[in-house]
């Protein structure tokens, strides 16, 4: 197999069929490339164990990271030639119990090119007018769910200096100043977000919020008269402050730096195109929508299964 070409291949039709994810992961004694976006799952070949690592090995040397090392989790990004154009992705690889690794690779798309689709479209429009007082902002939901496209489209009508400080940087934007995290000489989301303030940006986003210096880091900043937009995974819009709340500990400055939560999933309308469906709360006012009534207004203008329906309401009812 000459690994180049079909590492060629898969990204090129990754990138037109506008999948979301591509998968290099253990099956029985083989190894499965998998294309996914939305709930469709689709086995694009079955590879030898050594095919797999070969081409796992040429993504991870594309992306920056440590080559030789297979067992630690590993995040890289790639902006990947295809002609004259490039394809931006985000990698992460990880190692199993029998030294087997696994692959994981997102597919970004620029904004220019690739809006994300939302089924109320006057819904961004009041999160644009919702996000605009000082203060943090938080937007949740699962990987893949489109919150750093909705940040990245937020953030670019808004005039001034705007600083993302992300681990990898995943969209391109030449009128950003992004930062990247780098462990190997202390710069991690903690440090980025101190240094950054000296700039005294007009926005400032945060690829995630993950632990606890990163969670403090981030209501400093919009306890110091920043605005702030970071990620955090969580399951519903009530969720999302249990889960900062869980990071800080009991902190009573969260009350004045909370400015407003957004809750994103990406369903798929009977087209099986993916559509972002949001809830939000904004303090400001306590403008407030919520999940389980944007999830019935869906379903009763007939834009999703009932399958669909089923697998989203369960899980997202205490949203409410």
């Amino acid at each position: 197999m000459d690994i180049q070409a079909f590492s060629d291949e898969l990204i090129l039709y990754g990138r037109q069929e506008r999948m979301q994810d591509l998968a290099i992961l253990p099956s029985c004694s083989q190894m499965e490339v998998t294309f996914s976006k939305s709930y469709l799952r689709k086995t694009y070949q079955v590879l030898t164990n050594e095919e797999a690592q070969q081409l796992i090995t040429r993504f991870k040397f594309l992306g920056g990271m440590e080559v030789g090392e297979r067992r630690k989790a590993q995040l890289g990004a790639v902006s990947y030639p295809l002609g004259d154009q490039l394809q931006r992705l985000r990698i992460s690889t990880v190692g199993d119990y029998q030294g087997r690794e696994s692959l994981v690779m997102r597919f970004l798309y620029p904004l220019t090119q690739e809006h994300l689709r939302y089924f109320f479209a006057e819904d961004v429009q009041q999160i644009q007018q919702g996000t605009k007082q000082r203060g943090l902002y938080l937007f949740s939901g699962p990987t893949g769910s489109g919150k750093s496209t909705l940040m990245y489209q937020l953030a670019r009508a808004t005039k001034g200096q705007i600083i993302t400080i992300e681990d990898p940087v995943e969209i391109e934007e030449p009128r950003f100043l992004q930062l990247q995290t780098n462990l190997k000489i202390g710069q991690d989301y903690d440090e980025l977000i101190r240094l950054s303030l000296r700039h005294r940006p007009d926005l400032l986003l945060i690829g995630e919020i993950r632990n606890k210096e990163t969670a403090q880091a981030a209501v400093r900043a919009a306890l110091t008269g920043h605005r702030v937009f970071a990620t955090i995974h969580a399951r519903g819009v009530a969720e999302t402050k249990t889960r900062l709340l869980e990071l800080l500990g009991t902190d009573d400055r969260l009350a004045h730096a909370l400015q407003g939560i957004i809750y994103q999933r990406l369903l798929p309308n009977e087209a099986n195109e993916p559509h972002g469906l949001l809830a939000y709360h904004f303090y400001e006012g306590q403008v407030e929508k919520q999940w389980q009534h944007v999830l019935n207004r869906v379903k009763e203008s007939g834009w999703i299964t009932d399958e669909v329906y089923e697998k989203e309401a369960p899980a997202t009812t205490p949203c409410n």
